[in-house]
Parts: structure tokens; C-alpha cells; sequence
């Protein structure tokens, strides 16, 4: 009986608290649309992914720590006058989601852990590597956790994109695979072996603003560089934001944030920008935020930094070597595919073709090796089509000209059958 109780009590205090926090949110909600109208500020609030979380989890979102040592301002007002100088026009909007391709990666999610940082520099660094290699569309996937677990420059409880940046231009970044996010601190030893030897990397970054931005420096910046990393404060009703041009009407300061900054419209009179809470805020996941707000107490552009990324402009090569060409494989085992290269190819897109046709894409993003050859251990699947017309391919995915393809036709035989009882000589 007693036992009883205390389940039905359990129950009915859980049951409480939830609608208790739901009419708490209805009531903020309508305390932040009041004045959204009342303003005239002209976004569009409503309960999102975020919001509904409870504030320790809100808080969790955020995690930036500003940093500590950076150039004077007019030092830095100085070369962003010259860079607006040598950008003779600069348009009157830019998106990077749309600019002769697109060189934004997909929205990502920070989840329970206070990495913007590390997703607001991972971000800046995948589009600058699209750029570097004209590979718009491309979706590259960093590791962040590597940021997280491995930089020193920050962990779930919040971090520092100066030494976030430094950490990218000195190791890089491999792809998402080698440690995938787990949003926890982590332990650098559960990432993928050597995976400093095969990295992604900027060649140098500079701040563009620090603490006095303007727009015109965002906007010489964003036409120069490409994607910005860029911070702001958060304020309660930034959680509630689901369209529109943001600006702050209400509530309390809620934490620092690392964002990617990736346009403007002067038309509108706002930026656009890049967040790492999901699909299931903003515009799915991106956000627009007034000009104004440089000057508000959201203090949006300071420390801001731009990378130029490495370019895979060496000479390089790949040549397939097994299979290459008259092999017999069987459906259901394991082939060890094998290349070798020159250069600097970077992760490889391994094809299985049949005839001139692509069957399937094994690998996205292989390692290319080390000294000049690599391998991958590729499953044949028991349900594949047999056939005698198989090629393998190999392409560089930063340099889609990099490519090899097996010198001849291998075969592909349905899965292979033993007999292994009864076998002979049994008796019933």
C-alpha cells in the first residue's frame, strides 16, 4: 500500500512540475510577444527546441569565455580600412548559402554541452576549406569533439575561440568519423589512431573586430574571407526566436555565444548567421539579427575572426592498385582495396562502378595513408549483383580532378556455400 502512495505521489509531483513549466514558458512567451509588438521590433517569437528545455539545460547552450589577450582595436580598425579600401564594391547583400554555390555545412547540435566555440570555429573552418577548393555543396563534417577533448582551448564547460583557431592552424581538424561528437569533455585517447597526420587545417586566421565592430568591417570581412566566427550575448528571449530580424526586447543575460557568421542585407539591415542548437530553432537553425544589435547590449560582431584555409593546390596523384583488374571476389567477404598517391590528396571518396556506372559509394571520407600508400577494408555485400564488369574509383575530395579508377574489370561471385554437415559418412 505505502508502496502505492509513493508512486502516485512520485507521479503527481512529476505531473506538477511539467505543467508548472509549461505555464511558466506560456507566460514568458507572452511577456517577450508584448514586446516584440509593443516595440515594433518585428521578429517572430514561439516556443522552439530550446526553449522547452529546462534553464540549467538552457544554459548548456552556451558556454563561451571571451578572450583574454587581443590586438588593440585601432590596430585592428586600421587593416580592416585597408582591406575596404582594396574591396572597391562591396554588394549591397551577401549569403554564403548562395553564392555561386553554396559554402555553408549543414546546422549542427551542440546539445547538453557548452561547445559553441568549438562548433562556431569547426564551422568557420568546413566553409573555408569549401571556398579554398571550390567545393560548394560539399558536406564536410569536422570533428568537433577533437576541439572539445583534445585542443586545451575549452571543454563542456565553455572555451575560447582564439585558442580554438590556434588549435586548427597548428593541428587541424579530421573528419567527424574519427571521434564522433558525443557532447561530453571526452578523453582525447578514444579518437581514431593518428589522426594528427591527417587533418584539415587553416593557414592563418586574424581578428577582424574586437571590442568596437561596425558593419562595414563585417561586411569588407565576410566579402573577403568568407564565414565569419563571431560572438554576442545571450538574452532570455533569444531562446523564443523563431523568424524574423532579431532584436533585444526582453529578458535577462543569459550567457556569452560563438556563432558563424555567414551574410548581411542592407535592404533589411541585417546579418545572418549560423547557430549550433539544431534544426529546431531559428530559421531552421540560422538566424537573422539587426545591424542595431552591434550597438545593444547583445553586443553582436565583437571578437570576431577570420580564416583562410589551405588550398589543395600541390601536385598530386592516385593510382589504384588492388583490386585492378582480373580478380575474382566473392559477395560476403572482406577485400583490402588498396592505392597508392603523391601529393597531398586529402580523405578520398572510394566508388564501386559497374561498367561506367556508379553501384555505390563505399567510402566518403578515407584516409588517404601515410608515405605515399593506402588502404581500406571494404565488406562486399552478400546481397550485391554478381557480374564480371566491376571497377573500383578513387577520388580526392578536395580536388575532384585527383582520381583513379581500376585498369580493368574485376568479378564480382555470389556468396560462397560449404557444406559442412552432413559432410559424408553419417549414419541415421
Amino acid at each position: 500500500m505505502f508502496k502505492r502512495k509513493f508512486i502516485f505521489l512520485a507521479t503527481a509531483i512529476i505531473a506538477f512540475l511539467f505543467f508548472a513549466n509549461s505555464y511558466v514558458i506560456a507566460g514568458d512567451l507572452y511577456k517577450i510577444q508584448t514586446k516584440i509588438k509593443s516595440q515594433k521590433a518585428g521578429w517572430i517569437a514561439g516556443e522552439t527546441s530550446i526553449s522547452k528545455l529546462q534553464p540549467n539545460d538552457r544554459q548548456k547552450r552556451l558556454g563561451l569565455y571571451f578572450p583574454e589577450k587581443a590586438p588593440d582595436d585601432m590596430m585592428v580598425t586600421a587593416n580592416m580600412l585597408s582591406l575596404i579600401k582594396t574591396q572597391v564594391i562591396i554588394p549591397s547583400s551577401l549569403d554564403w548559402r548562395n553564392n555561386g554555390g553554396n559554402f555553408v555545412t549543414p546546422v549542427r547540435n551542440q546539445g547538453n554541452c557548452g561547445s559553441c566555440w568549438a562548433f562556431a570555429t569547426a564551422g568557420a573552418l568546413e566553409s573555408a576549406t569549401l571556398i579554398a577548393n571550390n567545393t560548394p555543396g560539399l558536406d564536410l563534417n569536422l570533428a568537433e569533439q577533437i576541439l572539445v577533448s583534445c585542443s586545451g582551448a575549452g571543454d563542456c564547460g565553455g572555451g575560447y575561440i582564439d585558442s580554438a583557431s590556434d588549435f586548427i592552424q597548428s593541428i587541424g581538424l579530421p573528419p567527424e568519423s574519427c571521434y564522433p561528437y558525443v557532447a561530453q569533455n571526452g578523453y582525447c585517447g578514444n579518437a581514431c589512431s593518428n589522426w594528427e597526420l591527417n587533418t584539415f587545417k587553416i593557414n592563418n586566421w586574424q581578428w577582424i573586430a574586437t571590442l568596437y565592430p561596425t558593419v562595414e568591417t563585417l561586411k569588407a570581412a565576410l566579402n573577403a574571407y568568407g564565414p565569419l566566427v563571431t560572438t554576442m550575448n545571450v538574452y532570455y528571449d533569444f531562446y523564443y526566436y523563431r523568424s524574423g530580424i532579431y532584436r533585444y526586447v526582453s529578458g535577462g543575460y543569459q550567457g556569452g555565444h560563438g556563432i558563424l557568421l555567414v551574410g548581411y542585407d542592407d535592404s533589411g539591415q541585417y546579418f545572418i548567421a549560423k547557430n549550433s542548437w539544431g534544426t529546431g530553432w531559428g530559421e531552421s537553425g540560422f538566424f537573422k539579427i539587426a545591424y542595431s544589435e552591434i550597438s545593444s547590449v547583445v553586443n553582436f560582431g565583437r571578437w570576431t575572426i577570420a580564416y583562410t584555409a589551405l588550398s589543395n593546390t600541390t601536385e598530386s596523384s592516385i593510382s589504384v592498385t588492388s583490386p585492378n583488374g582480373g580478380e575474382t571476389l566473392s559477395a560476403g567477404t572482406n577485400k583490402t582495396i588498396k592505392w597508392t598517391y603523391t601529393g597531398d590528396p586529402g580523405y578520398l571518396k572510394i566508388e564501386l562502378l559497374k561498367g561506367s556506372s556508379v553501384v555505390t559509394t563505399i567510402a566518403s571520407m578515407a584516409n588517404k595513408g601515410v608515405n605515399g600508400s593506402g588502404s581500406y577494408i571494404w565488406t562486399i555485400p552478400i546481397s550485391i549483383s554478381t557480374g564480371s564488369d566491376y571497377r573500383i574509383k578513387i577520388t580526392s575530395n578536395s580536388n575532384s580532378s585527383v582520381s583513379d579508377i581500376s585498369d580493368d574489370y574485376f568479378t564480382i561471385n555470389g556468396p560462397f556455400v560449404t557444406v559442412t554437415s552432413p559432410n559424408g559418412g553419417e549414419t541415421w
